[in-house]
C-alpha cells in the first residue's frame, strides 16, 4: 500500500498545486485544497484557505471562491470569483492542472537520467536455426556495438535503429568473445502488435532478441539417473561442477566439457512458490554411452512438452492433466515443441470429439480426454479474440540478457532526456489513447485503481528509479486523461471557456448542467468499468 499512497499521493497533490498556484497569481480565493474526497480526516487553515486530507484517495480537489453559477457574489468580491475572471485567466487556472502533471513527468523523467537506470545490454540472446538473424551471422552472446557507424548502449537503441529502416541494408559490427565482426542485414517490413505505436508495421531482422530460455529441464523417466540422484520432475538448472548456468544453451556445452563427479546446484520450478530453495545433486560417476551426449544419458530432457500447472477450473484440470505431466502426442499426432500443441488445440472444432492427450507421468503412460473450450484471448494488439483453450501453461520461461545502467552525470543532458522521454511517452500514451476511442485497441484493456496499486508495487519493489519512471508514465496519462473534453474533466471545463472565448458570451447554466450530468455519468462509468477489468484481469482466471 506504501509506494501505491506515495504514487497517488504525489500525482494528485501536484495536479492540484497547478490550479492552486495560478488561482493565487489572478488573485481568486482558494477555499479549499483538498488530497482525496469526503469526510476531511486532517485538516489546517491558513489565511483564507482550509489544507485537508479527505477519507476517500482516489483523487483531489481545489475549491475556489465563485465557482458555483448558481450563488449570488457580492460585487465587491467578485474580483477574488473564479466565475467572474476574464476567459482567458480562467482557461489558466483550469489548464495548469493538467500541464502540472506533464512538467512533473518532464521532472520524474530527468532524474530517472540522472540517477541512472539499468536497460537490457544489446548482447543477442538465443538465435533460432533457419532464422534472418542465423543466416546472416549473428550468434547468440554477440553483442551489437555500432549500427551503421551509430553507437548503440542498450538493446531498445538496437531495436528503435532497426524498426525505423524497414528494407535498408545495415552494416552492424559486433563483439564475439575477443574479436570483432561485421555483418549485414535487411530487416523486413513486419506487423507491429504496440497500441503506442501508430504504424501498424515496422522493420524486423527475424530470429534477433535480447531473450534466452531459461535452463528449465524436465525429468519424465523415474529411472533415470537424473531421477535416481534428486531431480525433481521440473528444475532449473543453476550451476554445474559451480560453472554458472544462465540460459538453456549453457547446459549441454557445460556438460560435454565437465568432469565426474558432476554437481548441480537446483531449484525445482513450480509456479505457486517460485521461491523453492536450492538443492544439491551429486552425480558420482556414468559410464558414457558413445551414442549419446551426456544430457540425454543423465534422463534430462527440455522442458518444452512439460506442463508447469494446468489453469483452475481449465477444462485440462477438469480431465486430470497435473504439473510435470510431459505431453508426447494429441489424437496420436507426435508433439515437438510447445507450439504444435498450441496450434493443435486451436484448430479444435465445436461438435468434435474431445482431444486425446497422452502424457507421461511418474514414468507411466496415461490417456485423457480434453474438450477444448472456447474463451477470450488477449491478443498481443490489444484486440481480444475467440480462441479454443484448454487452460495449461508451459514450463517455458524467456530471460534477459545482462542489464546495462545508463547514467546521465550532465545535469543539463539529463534535463534533455527528461525533455525527450516526455514528448515520446505523451505521444505514444496519446496513439494509445486514440486506438482506444478508436477501437482498435479493446476498451477490456484500460485499467483502473488497482491496476495502478500493481504496478506501483511491482516497479518501487525493482528500484527507485522503476518506480520513478512509471510514476512519470501514469502523470502523462493523467496529464492526457484531464485535457479530454468530458465535461466534469478539466477538459470539460476547457471547451465551455473556449466555446467563450470564441463567441464571446458564456455557454447556458441549463447546458453546462446537462452537460455534467451526462460528463459525471461517463466518468463512473470509466471509472466501474476499469475496476471490473481490474478484477477480471487481476484475480478472476482466464484460459
Amino acid at each position: 500500500a506504501g509506494p501505491f499512497i506515495i504514487l497517488l499521493g504525489l500525482l494528485i497533490f501536484v495536479h492540484e498545486l497547478g490550479h492552486f498556484l495560478v488561482a493565487k497569481y489572478f488573485g481568486v480565493r482558494v477555499e479549499v485544497f483538498s488530497l482525496g474526497f469526503g469526510k476531511k480526516i486532517l485538516k489546517y487553515k491558513k489565511g483564507d484557505t482550509v489544507y485537508c486530507i479527505s477519507i476517500i484517495p482516489l483523487g483531489g480537489y481545489v475549491k475556489m471562491y465563485g465557482d458555483d453559477p448558481t450563488t449570488e457574489i457580492p460585487e465587491e468580491e467578485k474580483k477574488y470569483s473564479f466565475l467572474h475572471q476574464p476567459v482567458w485567466p480562467r482557461i489558466a487556472i483550469v489548464l495548469a492542472g493538467p500541464l502540472m502533471n506533464l512538467f512533473f513527468a518532464f521532472i520524474l523523467f530527468a532524474s530517472v537520467a540522472f540517477l541512472g537506470e539499468k536497460k537490457p545490454a544489446p548482447v543477442i540472446g538465443d538465435v533460432p536455426p533457419q532464422s534472418q538473424a542465423f543466416q546472416a551471422g549473428f550468434r547468440p552472446g554477440d553483442t551489437i556495438l555500432q549500427i551503421n557507424d551509430i553507437k548503440v548502449k542498450t538493446w531498445m537503441d538496437v531495436e528503435k535503429f532497426i524498426q525505423s529502416h524497414a528494407s535498408q541494408k545495415l552494416t552492424f559490427l559486433v563483439q564475439r568473445e575477443d574479436r570483432q565482426l561485421t555483418l549485414t542485414a535487411t530487416p523486413r517490413w513486419n506487423q507491429t502488435f504496440s497500441p503506442l505505436h501508430l504504424d501498424s508495421k515496422v522493420g524486423q531482422i527475424q530470429g534477433l532478441s535480447f531473450l534466452s530460455k531459461a535452463p528449465f529441464v524436465g525429468v519424465s523417466n523415474p529411472q533415470s539417473p537424473a531421477a535416481q540422484f534428486g531431480f525433481p520432475t521440473l528444475s532449473s538448472i543453476l550451476s554445474i561442477n559451480n560453472k554458472k548456468i544462465l540460459y538453456f544453451r549453457d547446459i549441454h556445452p557445460s556438460l560435454e566439457t565437465a568432469s565426474f563427479p558432476l554437481s548441480f546446484k537446483i531449484k525445482k520450478v513450480q509456479l505457486e512458490n517460485p521461491n523453492t530453495p536450492i538443492k544439491s545433486v551429486t552425480i558420482p560417476q556414468l559410464q558414457k554411452d558413445p551414442n549419446k551426449n551426456l544430457f540425454d544419458q543423465l534422463g534430462l530432457e527440455p522442458s518444452d512438452l512439460f506442463i508447469l500447472r494446468p489453469k483452475k477450473g481449465s477444462p485440462a484440470e477438469k480431465a486430470g492433466l497435473q504439473a510435470g505431466d510431459k505431453i508426447v502426442s494429441i489424437n496420436n499426432k507426435k508433439m515437438s515443441r510447445w507450439q504444435e500443441i498450441s496450434e493443435t488445440v486451436r484448430h479444435y472444432k465445436e461438435g468434435q470429439p474431445p482431444l486425446t492427450f497422452t502424457v507421461i507421468r511418474d514414468g507411466k503412460i496415461k490417456n485423457l480426454k480434453v474438450t477444448p473450450k472456447l474463451s477470450e484471448v488477449n491478443k498481443m494488439n490489444g484486440q481480444f479474440e475467440k480462441r479454443y483453450l484448454v487452460g495449461i501453461l508451459p514450463a517455458i520461461s524467456q530471460v534477459p540478457g545482462p542489464m546495462v545502467l545508463v547514467r546521465e552525470t550532465n545535469p543539463l543532458k539529463a534535463l534533455g532526456q527528461g525533455f525527450m522521454a516526455s514528448a515520446q511517452w505523451t505521444g505514444s500514451i496519446a496513439i494509445s489513447f486514440y486506438k482506444l476511442i478508436t477501437n482498435q485497441v479493446s476498451a477490456k484493456n484500460l485499467g483502473g485503481i488497482i491496476s495502478i496499486g500493481r504496478v506501483a508495487g511491482e516497479s518501487f519493489a525493482i528500484g527507485l528509479s522503476p518506480f520513478l519512471k512509471m510514476m512519470a508514465i501514469i502523470s502523462i496519462n493523467l496529464f492526457l486523461l484531464n485535457l479530454l473534453p468530458i465535461p466534469v474533466l478539466d477538459g470539460g471545463h476547457l471547451l465551455f471557456f473556449s466555446i467563450e472565448a470564441f463567441r464571446g458570451t458564456p455557454v447556458s447554466l441549463r447546458k453546462m448542467e446537462i452537460a455534467q450530468q451526462i460528463g459525471l455519468f461517463i466518468l463512473l462509468f470509466l471509472m466501474v468499468f476499469s475496476i471490473f477489468n481490474d478484477i477480471t484481469n487481476h484475480f478472476l482466471s482466464r484460459w
